[in-house]
């Protein structure tokens, strides 16, 4: 089964570093989804012909009522015009009223936004609306190159994390359907997959659940008050869509609740964490509960590097089971050779770096092991010291 296209400690440094919410408790959950096969009348939206722009401008604002007016005006041949109001009539943007045009409501409202509208009868497509909600999923969820969903019958898969299933509390909501009418801004039906209008909607009964693996991260922001996010294959940052269902669906919420609950009375992220370090041989150290919430670990700098953890381990996550561990190390030294360690991971496959991406990613990577910002001058440098000599050539191209 399909899950997610990165590792979850991803979603944890982004969700700590860069959304300012310090995490909590990681969920990997396959939301419900209605897959619903429709057929109505759509209106759809295209670039103009140039030819056929200009005519209905014409129409539109310059007091222009004929063919041979418009041929005039724009230099054209009546027959070429001729033809072409044909298709405007056939298409019903015009009608012609004994030799005068006029422009209809759909034609009038092309030359207003600039798009050529068509209509099309019997159109049959599918859409995807949460089955939480039952809210319209964005287009980003039908790119069926990024996005799998998972069938309703797919086995369950082992690995960190287990993705536990959520069914829906009910079938699926025919009045979503109907709400679709509202949806009018054209940049927000662009956003949804929606055409400019659906007209005659009707549900042709073949309405399937499929699940789309997500990771909610929870925990608390600066200001104490808690948060959550949520992660989709579209990218390893928020999806605001899928955020935002999460966030209204009261009777999931307090599912998750009650399985925070039983599992800080297993004290299974401790258990999980403490079995982990054994297995490093490094049993002797044992993880503290921090004040936000967090199980952390701190290591001294001899187990980092060679036979021992990757010094890109500084400041991450553990992720094992349902829990976590944050793995720091209080050696400031150590922890600027892991920033090194980590821009180098980063840099590494890039053929060209923008010097602000750099500078960002230098700022995000200070921040989350507790480092002064360097610039990238300091850093060539330190690369050059400790033996990263293609990370300093790249720097060396950024600061030239």
């Amino acid at each position: 089964m399909t899950t997610m296209p990165y590792p979850p400690e991803r979603v944890l440094e982004d969700a700590a570093v860069r959304r300012g919410l310090t995490p909590t408790w990681l969920h990997a959950l396959l939301l419900p989804v209605w897959r619903v096969e429709i057929r109505a009348t759509v209106t759809e939206g295209e670039d103009f012909d140039l030819i056929d722009r200009f005519l209905e401008r014409g129409l539109a604002y310059g007091g222009l009522e004929t063919v041979a007016e418009l041929a005039e005006f724009f230099a054209l041949e009546e027959p070429l015009v001729a033809q072409a109001v044909r298709f405007l009539t056939r298409t019903g943007h015009v009608e012609d009223l004994g030799g005068t045009l006029r422009l209809t409501p759909l034609g009038l409202r092309s030359v207003r936004d600039d798009r050529r509208y068509v209509v099309t009868r019997e159109d049959r497509r599918k859409l995807y609306f949460d089955a939480l909600t039952h809210a319209p999923l964005p287009r980003t969820h039908y790119d069926e190159k990024r996005v799998t969903y998972v069938a309703g019958d797919a086995p369950e898969t082992g690995g960190y994390p287990r993705f536990t299933r959520v069914f829906p509390r009910t079938g699926f909501d025919h009045a979503a359907l109907t709400r679709l009418a509202t949806r009018t801004g054209r940049e927000e039906r662009e956003r949804l997959n929606l055409p400019v209008a659906l007209d005659q909607v009707e549900s042709l009964g073949a309405e399937e659940c499929v699940f789309l693996p997500v990771l909610v991260v929870r925990g608390v922001r600066g200001s104490g008050r808690p948060g959550l996010l949520v992660y989709s294959q579209i990218g390893a940052e928020p999806d605001d869509d899928l955020t935002a269902v999460v966030e209204r669906a009261g009777h999931l919420l307090a599912a998750i609740e009650t399985e925070e609950r039983e599992a800080e009375h297993r004290d299974a992220s401790r258990r999980a964490a403490e079995q982990w370090l054994e297995r490093q041989g490094l049993g002797a150290h044992r993880p503290r509960r921090l004040p936000d919430g967090r199980h952390s670990v701190t290591l001294p700098a001899s187990a980092f590097g060679g036979d021992g953890l990757p010094l890109t381990r500084v400041g991450s996550y553990v992720v094992r089971g349902g829990g976590f561990l944050h793995v720091w190390c209080a050696d400031e030294n150590l922890r600027k050779r892991a920033l090194l360690a980590r821009l180098e991971l980063w840099l590494g496959p890039r053929k060209r770096v923008e010097v602000l991406d750099a500078e960002a990613l230098v700022g995000q990577l200070a921040r989350q092991l507790e480092l002064d910002v360097p610039d990238l001058w300091q850093l060539r440098l330190g690369a050059e010291r400790t033996g990263l000599r293609a990370l300093a050539d790249q720097l060396a191209r950024l600061t030239s």
